[in-house]
């Protein structure tokens, strides 16, 4: 009697203890697209609102790609030129105020989804330089859309070159991020499975509206 009581007491706290588990993993399978969302656009967030305008000695371009993967996903890409950030870029050898920053989609290790990376390039004026190591901002990328704001509409893509020389008033990230693949890089894909989109609209400070450009113009 006391054996069969161990046994049935037994497999009841195996299964209290399956059932914390399996409601562990999914609790950590719905919160770590949002968090992993969130930290990646809070990341973009401060590039974009440090984007200088393209003049001047360390003058550079604001490109924004209209991109697509070959499943028709949008997988946009930025390039701009903003201003250090403080300590970490201080640090670094050969930092100056400005630097180059990349945000691009780019595909994970053996073909597992897409990743989020961003490359900074910090020593401008240097005679050669070379490319910098690719950070991870997050996996499992499902897709990347950015729009910018020119004042009067959103556009799909954005070069400062062909819009003399200016910014976008504001950027439009979207980002949405696959449900299943988490802390495991080995997890498999479901395209069909609910994944999290986060939507955020980031002012760009320097950036001016028509209308300003044209009063300067007109003041110069």
């Amino acid at each position: 009697m006391a054996t069969a009581m161990t046994a049935v007491l037994a497999g009841s706290l195996y299964a209290m203890l399956s059932t914390a588990f399996t409601a562990r993993r999914t609790a950590h399978g719905v919160i770590d697209p949002v968090r992993r969302a969130e930290l990646a656009v809070e990341l973009m967030r401060a590039d974009i609102e440090s984007a200088v305008v393209p003049k001047g000695i360390l003058a550079g371009g604001f490109l924004g790609e209209d991109a697509f993967d070959a499943s028709g996903k949008c997988m946009d890409g930025l390039m701009l030129h903003g201003v250090a950030s403080g300590a970490v870029d201080a640090d670094a050898e050969g930092a100056g105020d400005v630097r180059r920053v990349e945000l691009a989609c780019e595909p994970g290790d053996g073909g597992r989804g897409m990743v989020l990376v961003r490359r900074v390039w910090r020593c401008l004026l240097a005679t050669h330089v070379e490319e910098p190591a690719a950070e991870v901002l997050c996996r499992g990328v499902r897709s990347l859309d950015l729009k910018y704001h020119d004042g009067t509409d959103w556009q799909d893509s954005w070069d400062s070159a062909t819009r003399d020389n200016s910014l976008p008033l504001a950027v439009r990230v979207t980002l949405e991020l696959d449900a299943d693949i988490g802390s495991d890089p080995d997890a498999g894909r479901d395209a069909d499975a609910r994944g999290y989109t986060v939507i955020r609209i980031f002012r760009v400070p320097l950036a001016t509206s028509p209308d300003q450009q044209q009063l300067e113009a007109s003041a110069e």
